[in-house]
């Protein structure tokens, strides 16, 4: 038995003596291609957080096998998703293996890879001053490990993520020639840095290549890049036209700041697959202040398979934790309609009230055609209009706000900016029976007065339940669907306007 330990023991000596040999040969085989090779860069960035980096960078290669460390990459990359070429000759670079270094330096890292190695403690005296240095060695940073957890986000994108560790200096234990201690124990010095450490994620790749200057092309996946549509409409005096200008919010939290960047942005449903492991970063979303003008290389849109693409005409820089406005349209004296809707409820027509239903909300819409006629006819992203006009003096005031859903051209888009102040509405059942088990007759009467200087038109849409007929009414109705009706009532200032009808309900 003893025999055998020290074979093993000599079989782990030689391994040991021949690793720095090892790697001091793999150390002059390796290149670094950092932000200063960098030549080309084109950013796709998606709606649900997701974007794609596509870059070339000149490098000098050599002739063989050798390890390429290609430095400044997105922290929350999807290192499953990376593809390297060479641009000009694909067949003179090979991929042997692909490595993903993230293990960043922080001195709790750094504490938890000299457990069982000797460190120097320096203590000063506070009497004068005078540093003593002492030797001890590192048993424990006295910190809990961090378990691992599954995830998913809001969007459905999930991963495996291992806390961030943090260790306090004051609970690390050491053996000194005085015995085991821990607390306050003096500043800690060690002897170097492990060169598992990297300053920021890195992508290494094992290459074997036929040498010379190369430009290499790598694509990768991230997450931490997101943008939206924001959107200002101004109404005119009379409220019949608005002037409509876009913004694209793009929000960065990738971890890497890009310059001269080709900038394009899809608008659409991709489908990505939940990621059940990995390493995955930070990221955000938020509003800013509009900025810049209106004018120059603006925003390009195009088809592209089931989405739109919009392509910057010109080149930007993209900064790490930045937040940029960029304006996408921007036109005015666009056709508006203004609509007022006092909406009911399916249940009303199988059950009997008592009480009137007083103070109705009567919606207020605005409505205005995605026409090329009127100066649009692009696909509009989805996001958020806010819409405002000016006041007696001049000044514009905010007035509400929708959101809307991605809208191809000649669609009609409809925005529901609050409830109108001088309309009020009310509700009365005036008579219900039961047929029999499944057969209901009720009959509503619905009053609206306008307390407006002006004539509107109050649109009231019923939604119908089960079988439906309508046995009187008062006034025409149009039949908007098989379970909706919407009556059109036409309401002078300072008036009062009754509807009345009886519907037969069958389930």
């Amino acid at each position: 038995m003893k025999a055998t330990e020290r074979s093993m023991g000599l079989l782990v000596l030689a391994a040991w003596l021949a690793l720095p040999a090892g790697a001091a040969a793999q150390e002059e085989r390796r290149v670094v291609a950092g932000a200063d090779a960098r030549q080309t860069v084109n950013l796709t960035v998606y709606n649900n957080n997701l974007a794609l980096v596509r870059e070339t960078r000149r490098v000098e290669l050599p002739n063989g096998t050798f390890v390429l460390r290609y430095e400044d990459v997105a922290k929350a990359v999807r290192p499953e998703t990376v593809y390297i070429r060479d641009v000009s000759d694909p067949a003179a670079v090979t991929v042997l293996e692909q490595n993903y270094r993230y293990d960043i330096l922080t001195p709790s890292r750094l504490m938890e890879l000299y457990v069982g190695e000797d460190l120097t403690l320096v203590r000063e005296n506070p009497a004068d001053g005078q540093e003593t240095r002492v030797q001890a060695n590192l048993l424990s940073t006295g910190s809990q490990p961090q378990v691992g957890y599954g995830y998913y986000d809001p969007y459905g994108y999930g991963g495996y993520y291992a806390q961030p560790s943090y260790v306090d200096p004051g609970s690390a234990v050491y053996r000194t020639d005085e015995g085991i201690t821990f607390g306050d124990v003096g500043r800690i010095v060690f002897p170097s840095v492990p060169d598992t450490f990297v300053a920021r994620p890195t992508l290494e790749w094992l290459l074997k290549s036929t040498g010379g200057a190369r430009t290499i092309e790598a694509t990768y996946l991230t997450y931490g890049l997101s943008w939206q549509s924001d959107y200002v409409l101004v109404l005119t005096e009379d409220e019949k036209k608005g002037d409509l200008a876009g913004w694209v919010t793009l929000r960065n939290d990738a971890g890497i700041t890009l310059k001269d960047v080709r900038l394009q942005l899809v608008a659409g449903d991709v489908q990505i697959e939940p990621q059940y492991g990995g390493y995955y970063g930070g990221y955000g979303y938020g509003y800013g202040r509009y900025g810049g003008a209106y004018g120059g290389a603006g925003f390009a849109e195009e088809g592209m398979f089931e989405y739109h693409l919009y392509t910057l005409g010109r080149n930007t820089d993209v900064a790490d934790r930045e937040q940029k406005q960029i304006q996408l349209l921007g036109v005015d004296a666009i056709p508006m309609e203004k609509k007022f809707r006092l909406q009911g409820d399916s249940y009303y027509f199988v059950g009997e009230y008592g009480a009137p239903m007083q103070n109705l909300q009567v919606g207020v819409f605005v409505e205005f055609v995605n026409a090329q006629s009127a100066g649009l006819g692009v696909a509009l992203p989805a996001g958020v209009i806010r819409v405002y006009k000016a006041d007696s003096s001049g000044a514009q005031q905010f007035i509400g706000e929708d959101r809307i859903q991605h809208t191809p051209r000649e669609e009609r888009v409809e925005l529901r900016l609050g409830n109108a102040f001088d309309i009020a509405a009310e509700r009365k059942q005036t008579d219900f029976e039961i047929l029999s088990s499944n057969l209901y007759e009720t009959a509503w009467e619905i009053k609206l007065r306008n307390r407006k200087t002006e004539t509107v038109v109050v649109e009231v849409l019923e939604p119908m339940a089960g079988d439906w007929e309508i046995l009187e009414k008062s006034h025409d109705y149009v039949k908007e669907s098989a379970r909706l009706v919407r009556f059109d009532l036409t309401c002078p200032p300072d008036q009062e306007i009754v509807l009345t009808y009886r519907v037969r309900t069958r389930y």
